[in-house]
């Protein structure tokens, strides 16, 4: 039988995963000329290598931990896997796709950056067949690809993006959004039962607020003084940290079933109060439209929104900006979750604001950025004092609690302390300030199922 030199340019298609630490592309589906099977692949048919360009086309240039100096951030990616798929990536037994299942490494990693900044990546890949593929007819041989069809990112289904339409203050702002499935859930069938969890006619809405690093203020791409400034969209602010879990059924379950997820995107900083963008004032010069951003999109949705059950959150300088907006709006939201929140020196009028909304706070002792006895631990305490609902899951530190992530003596890992809206997406905010459990009606709950059953 003859071996089939392929001389078509082969297309491959990239499969994104949302993970606790950025999103990073975890499979590559690569077209075949041709049918194969099961066992007609192994992980030594191709090789992977992988170059990590900014958005101007010039290489990423990165000082790894430990390095003395900067260097290309290419190089080889080893495939865990390989399997033949459907032209979505899924396993199956046949087919003329193959699947090739990435590690989450450096390479695969889509945004690169910080706290205070981050930009996406472009991830090219050079795919080399290294040995042949057997077919029904000859042998394939010579497979190369170096072009990428597009994306497939599983945890964006429903998502969507919008702006304003209409300014105010002169502040016009984008923003992405889950529309939940309203349609009744497949029966699930246990034993001799079957049973359907009805989805409400008017779902809780949930606004989530990034933080500083998520914004839409235009960066310097490749971080270089003087660098062509390139705007960042709306999907930074619900991908660059793992947002669209609450759009995931994990968290959907406790709203029964089905809850918005808005995530508008700040131009600058939250804590922008126009005269400094991370100023310390407790101010923002956000607030009058992001409420006026929130109301619109309730009225565009006036029919599938249950307005008594309007949830707020963020993360840092979103965790700010919630507490910002409880204050300015008491009585508007069902509950208020700030995570890592910069609230500095509360005045007995903050309290007064504040305790109007019921309040779950989450944060780490060991926060590098935002100092606990500085911001949440005081004003959890007067919150307390003036008989608030407030509840504050507090971490000795951050280290991975999925079991997924190791250091190399094979312990959790450890990440920086601030970076405590890992547990909050993952649901591991269970707790209060004292290390008991949060009751309601005699069972424990945590900050997600408790933030689903308040109402304004």
């Amino acid at each position: 039988m003859a071996e089939t030199d392929v001389t078509l340019e082969p297309m491959y298609r990239t499969v994104t995963t949302l993970g606790d630490f950025g999103p990073w592309i975890s499979r590559l589906v690569l077209e075949l000329p041709d049918e194969i099977g099961v066992n007609d692949v192994t992980t030594a048919t191709f090789n992977v290598f992988c170059t990590r360009r900014e958005r101007t086309g010039a290489v990423l240039m990165r000082k790894e931990r430990g390095a003395d100096h900067a260097a290309p951030s290419t190089g080889y990616v080893p495939v865990l896997a390989a399997y033949p798929a459907t032209p979505e990536g899924k396993r199956a037994e046949h087919g003329s796709h193959v699947a090739l299942e990435l590690p989450e490494v450096r390479l695969t990693k889509r945004v690169e950056g910080g706290v205070m900044g981050s930009r996406k990546i472009d991830n090219c890949f050079r795919i080399t067949q290294t040995t042949a593929i057997p077919t029904a007819a000859d042998p394939l041989v010579g497979l190369v690809y170096d072009a990428c069809a597009g994306d497939i990112c599983p945890a964006l289904d429903r998502w969507h993006e919008a702006e304003m339409t209409e300014a105010v203050d002169g502040i016009k702002m984008e923003y992405g959004y889950f529309e939940p499935d309203f349609e009744p859930a497949a029966p699930a069938i246990s034993g001799h039962f079957t049973s359907t969890k009805p989805k409400p006619e008017k779902a809780a809405l949930i606004v989530y607020l990034h933080g500083a690093g998520e914004g839409k203020g235009e960066s310097e791409d490749g971080g270089i003084p003087g660098g062509p400034l390139v705007p960042e969209g709306p999907a930074r602010a619900y991908t660059g940290n793992r947002v669209t879990a609450l759009s995931q059924s994990k968290i959907q379950d406790y709203f029964d079933g089905a809850a918005w997820v808005l995530v508008p995107q700040c131009p600058t900083f939250w804590m922008d109060n126009g005269v400094e963008q991370l100023g310390h004032s407790n101010q923002s010069i956000y607030a009058r439209a992001l409420k006026a951003l929130i109301d619109e999109f309730i009225a565009a949705h006036a029919d599938r929104i249950d307005t008594s059950r309007i949830v707020v959150g963020g993360l840092s300088n979103g965790g700010f900006m919630t507490l910002r907006m409880c204050l300015d709006y008491p009585g508007f939201f069902a509950a208020g979750l700030p995570c890592c929140a910069p609230w500095f020196n509360a005045t007995a009028e903050d309290v007064a604001g504040l305790a109007q909304t019921p309040l779950w706070f989450t944060h780490s002792k060991g926060d590098e950025l935002v100092d606990p006895k500085e911001t949440v631990l005081p004003l959890r305490r007067a919150l307390a004092a003036a008989g608030a609902t407030v509840h504050c899951t507090y971490f000795d530190h951050v280290e991975d609690l999925t079991g997924v992530y190791r250091e190399a003596d094979g312990s959790p890992k450890k990440t920086f302390n601030h970076g405590v809206w890992i547990h909050v997406f993952n649901d591991f905010c269970r707790t209060d300030i004292d290390g008991t459990n949060v009751m309601i009606d005699g069972e424990p709950v945590g900050m997600w199922e408790w933030a689903a059953r308040q109402r304004a």
